[in-house]
């Protein structure tokens, strides 16, 4: 996964983003945090845990750095996210229609 990616999380059947991957360690896959539609930080995901929480939906063309919680949070009510969580309902939608229309 790569920052921007659209992922579902079957678990609350929200789309979320990938807002920064982190390194892990040596010989580690890295892992992924996660933003929900609905704002929520789901904050990290080792790789292992990714492979078993997240379903990876593809790109959505976002560009973001990643600075600290406060920046994310306001950089969501900003709207700076809106065109890639756009993006990650749509391919959410190839799988399930209720997706499109989801927060």
């Amino acid at each position: 996964m790569t920052v921007g990616d659209a992922v579902l999380y079957p678990r609350e059947q929200a789309v979320g983003l990938v807002y920064e991957v982190y390194e892990r360690g040596p010989g580690q896959r890295p892992g992924a945090q996660v933003l929900l539609s609905d704002g929520r930080d789901l904050s990290g995901f080792s790789a292992e845990e990714a492979d078993q929480f997240l379903q990876p939906l593809g790109p959505t063309g976002l560009t973001y750095e990643f600075t600290h919680v406060g920046q994310l949070r306001a950089d969501y009510h900003r709207g700076r996210f809106a065109q890639a969580f756009a993006t990650a309902r749509l391919l959410a939608g190839f799988r399930d229609i209720r997706y499109l229309n989801a927060r």
